[in-house]
């Protein structure tokens, strides 16, 4: 039985680790909560950070798993780089785990490779970030260079807000590093990708809702995308030439994007599956490919390339929108718990707890998930299911 590494044991693993386990393998989880909801699938289990490399590294050696990956989370990244590196493991480079995870990095090795980017001034302190958003004209998004989930994000455009936002951004950098950058105006998509062998293939185009400003916290997402086909086809260059230009040989990546007036730019990209249900859900449900399956055989070294072609159903997720306040009740009707094609219904809180302004997609209040025939139909079940779910807050 051949034996794999997961790094991480959250809810966001828990599709990975179940998939692995559906093809009959031995799975080793890592992760340094002992509480965390993937344990409990796993056949073996280790109670260590996914960032400490030099433990897993021992713990690698010692077991010799056939593969080592995660599933929609960054830093963990630079340690499979680094095991996959030193062992042989067919995992990305350390060199290109660096980039995808530190946003200054990524912004420099996109720009010297000519794929569009915002206007962007690396910052480390106060006095540098004074001077920075005097140099770049017009709204400005302040964010940590290594933070993930919209923490950190601020849009600025009121400079009676300049020290908020600086100090917004830099308690979510553990490097102390932030970015002031050009804000970008247009729809946002991401990009699921597979790269085997340096050839990329664009699985899906998600388009993405946001909650705006201050801090763009993603709201809903639907595949396949509904942009007109022309820009599809520039936003699938601009993914190629991006993961070219990291340096990604092999394996997943997840694209952030936004269709500007003058084309589409990279907001950001991760090397390793995308998050918030995106790989897990809608890609599996919204079209022909098992984005998570492809990955773990592509880290075993046993898939030589995707299907040819690719079909397209409809898959959709919206996160509720609750007023602040302590919820005193959720009521859901009976159809929408009996309809096959809601795949997905969580809430995150429960009555008599507190709600609050939300800053980061962490705090969302909860989800639902459908799917459908065409991604319209996806779109207006999920629309008509989150008005009918009545979630009642009051005021504190």
């Amino acid at each position: 039985m051949k034996k794999v590494f997961i790094l991480g044991a959250s809810a966001l693993q828990v599709p990975l680790i179940k998939t692995a386990k559906d093809m009959g393998l031995y799975v080793i989880i890592i992760d340094m909560n002992p509480d965390a909801v993937g344990f409990k699938y796993a056949d073996e289990k280790y109670i260590v950070s996914t960032t400490d490399t030099d433990k897993i590294m021992k713990l690698a050696l010692q077991i010799k798993p056939d593969a080592i990956l995660t599933a929609a989370t960054d830093m963990p990244m630079r340690t499979i780089a680094k095991v996959g590196e030193q062992l042989g493991y067919n995992t990305i480079s350390y060199d290109t785990s660096l980039k995808a995870t530190d946003k200054y990095l990524m912004r420099n090795a996109l720009k010297e490779a000519g794929v569009p980017v915002p206007k962007f001034i690396l910052v480390t302190d106060k006095s540098e970030y004074d001077l920075a958003i005097n140099k770049i004209t017009g709204p400005k998004i302040i964010k940590p260079i290594d933070s993930s989930g919209s923490r950190g994000i601020f849009l600025l455009n009121n400079e009676l807000e300049n020290d908020d936002a600086f100090n917004h951004a830099m308690n979510h950098s553990r490097d102390k590093k932030i970015l002031v950058e050009e804000c970008m105006i247009g729809k946002e998509v991401s990009v699921e990708t597979m790269t085997i062998n340096s050839k990329t293939s664009v699985v899906a185009i998600t388009d993405k809702l946001t909650s705006g400003a201050p801090h763009f916290i993603e709201t809903g997402h639907h595949i396949p995308s509904l942009l007109d086909s022309n820009i599809q086809k520039k936003i699938r260059k601009i993914t190629i030439d991006a993961i070219q230009a990291i340096g990604i040989k092999n394996g997943p990546a997840h694209t952030e994007i936004i269709v500007t007036e003058t084309g589409p730019k990279i907001v950001e990209i991760g090397a390793r599956l995308g998050g918030d249900f995106i790989t897990s859900h809608l890609v599996k449900n919204g079209t022909s490919i098992d984005l998570i399956k492809q990955h773990i055989l592509q880290s075993l070294g046993e898939l030589k390339s995707l299907e040819n072609k690719i079909e397209y159903y409809g898959a959709a997720i919206r996160y509720f929108q609750v007023t602040p306040g302590i919820v005193q009740s959720i009521e859901i009707p009976e159809e929408i718990t009996k309809n096959n094609n809601v795949l997905e219904l969580e809430f995150n809180y429960s009555v008599g707890d507190k709600v609050e302004k939300i800053k980061s997609s962490s705090e969302r209040f909860g989800y639902i998930i459908c799917k459908g025939k065409t991604v319209k139909k996806a779109i207006e079940l999920c629309d008509s299911y989150v008005d009918m779910i009545n979630i009642i807050t009051k005021k504190v």
